[in-house]
């Protein structure tokens, strides 16, 4: 009768479930292969995110600018700074945007300022500005901000990045 309790003991241990060693090293690779390729793909975002949340900034800056502009019935400056992607409104604190965006501006005329060149929007008490078109590049994508001359306001498109 032991012999039979044993061989039930065996039995039971063997029909009992559990992962076998390769299991586990097919699982392991699985997850290490997920925290090395996930990442990347969450930077793509963050990017992206940081480009259009500068863009809208931006457009608030200009904005205000030009309402600063009617209210007190005077010209209003804005300043931009291609070679370190900076504005200033006024005699503000310089604003920088985050390092791997690239600042560009086409006049009215179409032509493009120097990217190394500083640069002064304006805007004037009837509501108009000077009338220009910011780019700002980042990564492979491009968030465009066409001032318009007569009325002064502000719209922000999407597109791919530049090649200027």
């Amino acid at each position: 009768m032991t012999t039979a309790v044993v061989n039930a003991v065996r039995k039971d241990f063997k029909s009992a479930s559990g992962f076998t060693l390769l299991e586990i090293l097919v699982v392991m690779v699985i997850a290490g292969l997920m925290i090395a390729l996930i990442p990347p793909l969450f930077s793509g975002a963050v990017t992206g995110t940081k480009l259009k949340s500068s863009a809208r900034d931006l457009a608030v800056a200009l904005r205000e600018t030009r309402s600063q502009a009617i209210i007190r019935n005077t010209e209003q400056l804005v300043q931009l700074d291609l070679e370190s992607a900076r504005y200033r409104i006024g005699n503000k604190k310089p604003k920088a945007l985050p390092e791997d965006v690239v600042m560009a501006v086409q006049l009215i005329t179409g032509d493009y300022v120097e990217e190394k060149a500083q640069h002064v929007l304006r805007f004037f008490p009837d509501g108009s500005s000077s009338g220009e078109l910011i780019t700002l590049n980042g990564g492979n994508r491009a968030y465009h901000l066409q001032l318009n001359w007569l009325t002064g306001s502000i719209t922000i498109t999407e597109g791919v990045r530049d090649a200027v």
